[in-house]
């Protein structure tokens, strides 16, 4: 991946698997990411496109609606880059062999980047969405006709201008379909879409949650996914800083309205449910490597990013269940027994071990397991040089996808630069999914 430092996410499309990545924190020139691509499971990755964005922030695929003028068994794969100088969404159907020039949508500025997408079906209408920082939510509606996006210009939700009052991030962390809605997450604010005719004094987009203030440098929500539980739909998400996992129940019906709720508060009848606190499930994964973390106080876990950008839905051991990576970092420095990777703002240092988690929910309480990528291609190189270098650090698993060449694998790919120096410190792997398996009933693999 050449100088590339983080691969964002990955998506697969039409038997491909396809990657984003950044060259964010690298302090060569030029920085760039790319798209890039795998066609098989033997074949090397190669670039798709090669574009002019430091970070190559959002890639995902969708399944076009067999309602929508293809019939079953297409879908679409979107992203977003500086690409001939100029800031373009950009997506293609299955087999293209590179994006086209008429299938794009040009943002206001090169300064506008979008970090993820949605998809929604309403009426009979087929819509695409992207979060884009500043602009805020753009919607594209399918022409089943045409057989491609048609983007309105005008946001249906406009994101707080920059610099405002108590601002931390402008960052559209997720989208998630859920419950015959769409729901979003702009920093703090949970926000669910009324489709259809909106009634006076109805909200397009309606803010249902707000998390309570969060710190500098801080994204707020996290991972936001629809999964099932106890037979209805409910929604995931995660808080950036602890990491804890919340459960949404009760999805309301129809539309919603009425006053945003304040800090720590939700609207029509929503209510968080904490799943999971990654802190005491971290400090025992460590103990079993050796290294003993106190709860509090210097040498102990004080930040932690769970699910970067979504939950991953998987059929795995007989199950479905979510995978989602975990980073965490330490207070005070590394300890002595671990290799760490960066080191944020002088006061964060985060760990060189990619973590994922596990959650399997069979009914009742969804249970947790904590494991991490392990071998001899996954034992970090340090000590950590100035920039970090291919294999000395691992640090983040961002992104997981089952494999569109064998089911029987999944592919895992990340890092976060944590803004300190990195060269070539963006990584992919896959691994077969009998050792998830192995690993999720106790044993090691």
């Amino acid at each position: 991946m050449s100088h590339d430092t983080e691969v964002m996410a990955l998506a697969s499309q039409g038997g491909r698997l396809f990657a984003a990545t950044d060259q964010w924190e690298y302090p060569g020139a030029p920085a760039a990411g790319q798209i890039l691509v795998k066609d098989a499971a033997d074949a090397p990755w190669r670039v798709f496109e090669q574009t002019g964005s430091l970070r190559v922030q959002a890639l995902d695929s969708f399944p076009i609606p067999a309602d929508q003028g293809l019939g079953a068994g297409h879908s679409l794969l979107v992203t977003q880059a500086v690409v001939n100088g100029r800031s373009e969404i950009q997506w293609l159907l299955d087999g293209a062999g590179s994006f086209a020039p008429d299938d794009a949508f040009v943002l206001p500025s090169t300064a506008a980047a979008v970090r993820s997408f949605g998809a929604h079906e309403s009426a009979g209408v087929w819509s695409v969405y992207a979060g884009a920082e500043p602009t805020g939510i753009l919607r594209a509606t399918w022409s089943p006709i045409r057989h491609t996006l048609v983007f309105d210009p005008v946001s249906e939700l406009t994101a707080p201008p920059p610099n405002s009052p108590g601002l931390k991030t402008q960052k559209v962390t997720g989208f998630a379909d859920c419950g015959g809605a769409l729901y979003v997450t702009i920093n703090t604010t949970l926000y669910r879409r009324n489709d259809g005719a909106v009634q006076p004094g109805t909200a397009r987009w309606a803010a249902v949650y707000q998390e309570p203030p969060v710190g500098a440098r801080n994204s707020g929500l996290r991972g936001l996914t629809c999964v099932t539980h106890d037979g209805a739909p409910a929604l995931l998400t995660s808080t950036e800083g602890d990491g804890d996992a919340f459960r949404f129940d009760h999805l309301p019906a129809g539309q919603v309205g009425g006053p945003a709720p304040g800090p720590g508060q939700a609207a029509a009848g929503l209510s968080p449910a904490l799943e999971f606190d990654p802190g005491p499930a971290l400090r025992q994964l460590l103990a079993e490597q050796g290294t003993t973390v106190p709860a509090t106080g210097n040498g102990s876990i004080d930040y932690v990013i769970a699910a970067y950008n979504n939950f991953e839905t998987i059929d795995a051991d007989g199950a479905s269940r979510q995978f989602f990576g975990v980073e965490h970092a330490y207070a005070g420095g590394c300890p002595p027994s671990r290799t760490c990777g960066p080191t944020a703002s002088r006061a964060a240092t985060f760990d060189a071990q990619a973590v994922f988690a596990v959650r399997t929910d069979t009914g009742g309480t969804p249970s947790y397991v904590l494991r991490a990528l392990d071998g001899p291609d996954f034992t970090p190189a340090g000590p950590v040089g100035k920039p970090i270098r291919s294999g000395q650090a691992f640090v983040a698993i961002r992104t997981i996808k089952r494999s569109p060449f064998d089911a029987g694998r999944i592919y895992f790919a990340g890092y976060d630069a944590n803004f300190y120096p990195a060269d070539g410190t963006a990584w992919a792997a896959s691994a077969p999914l009998t050792a998830v398996d192995a690993s999720m009933n106790g044993e090691r693999s």
